[in-house]
């Protein structure tokens, strides 16, 4: 396994970028993306949330966009 990172990055919004934070080597075949989030709860709580993702088109994602909108 090589110890470069993965050059996999998400855009969060404008400006802010979630870089995967796995090594690479994690392939093709297992096209999914961690990185680490900081979110503020609405009672003014900051937590680190985990943002995984992948690059694959997948059969659900519309309905899964319609329902996070």
């Amino acid at each position: 396994m090589s110890t470069a990172r993965c050059t996999a990055i998400a855009l969060v919004s404008v400006g802010r970028e979630v870089r995967c934070a796995k090594p690479a080597g994690h392939g093709p075949a297992e096209d999914l993306h961690q990185g680490l989030v900081r979110v503020t709860l609405p009672d003014g709580r900051e937590h680190a949330a985990s943002l995984v993702w992948s690059s694959t088109p997948s059969p659900w994602e519309h309905e899964i966009l319609r329902r996070a909108t």
